[in-house]
């Protein structure tokens, strides 16, 4: 892959080790992560970043996978501190190992599925302007982690090391924590996705389905819109 080519990254944990994780049987995480991979791959090259030992390479269905670079990462450093804080150990990891990088990437987490994923591109192929394209709310301090478009640049500088002020035990959520190191840097570049996210998926924390409810994503597409049109860099409504 080449290092100034918008790419995908999706992080995953197939053999899952941190707590409060309620969807666990290991060989259906794995056959969402395909799943998810074989969707993702047709808009991208898909870098995916695993990090429960788990041997991608002997798989052949992973294997088999074209336009997916697989990266197996090692085990977390701190497991019980969370999914944010190995979610974010894995990227650092993988910028500090790979050779050639792209210069912009968009992170997914990988078992997600976005069914409006096309226009959410998009978005990130037109802001090539912005360091980072995220959803943020002021009224709940939370930044969406599970989705976000960053310059390889702007998370080095930014956020690289973050993982470590996450400790889902605590309430440090990487979404809280994410918010706050934002919160103190300049707004400028850092803008809300123009399209509201219809996220599809289960929940890994409560087991869950995480379907976006038609009626609400009806309304909060309006409201982005506003926000949009008004240049607002935080959501009105809580995520």
């Amino acid at each position: 892959m080449h290092g100034n080519d918008l790419a995908l990254v999706l992080t995953g944990t197939i053999i899952p080790n941190a707590p409060f994780t309620a969807h666990a049987d290991p060989q259906t995480r794995r056959r969402e992560y395909l799943a998810a991979l074989g969707f993702y791959r047709q808009f991208a090259p898909v870098y995916f970043l695993e990090n429960s030992g788990y041997a991608l390479h002997n798989d052949a269905e992973f294997a088999a996978l074209s336009g997916v670079e697989l990266r197996s990462q090692p085990l977390s450093s701190a497991a019980e501190r969370g999914k944010g804080y190995q979610e974010f150990e894995m990227l650092d990891g993988w910028l500090a190992s790979e050779a050639q990088p792209p210069a912009r990437w968009v992170k997914i987490t990988g078992r997600y599925f976005f069914r409006n994923f096309g226009r959410l591109w998009a978005n990130c192929q037109r802001a090539r302007n912005a360091d980072l394209l995220i959803d943020r709310c002021a009224r709940s301090h939370w930044a969406r982690s599970y989705l976000f478009c960053v310059t390889t640049d702007f998370y080095r500088r930014q956020l690289a090391g973050i993982y470590q002020e996450c400790d889902d035990a605590q309430g440090d959520y990487i979404e809280r924590v994410l918010y706050r190191r934002l919160a103190a840097l300049p707004e400028a570049r850092v803008r809300l996705f123009a399209s509201e996210p219809r996220l599809t998926g289960v929940s890994g924390t409560t087991a869950e389905s995480i379907e976006t409810d038609a009626r609400r994503y009806v309304v909060k597409r309006i409201l982005r819109k506003l926000n949009y049109a008004l240049d607002r860099r935080q959501l009105w409504y809580t995520t």
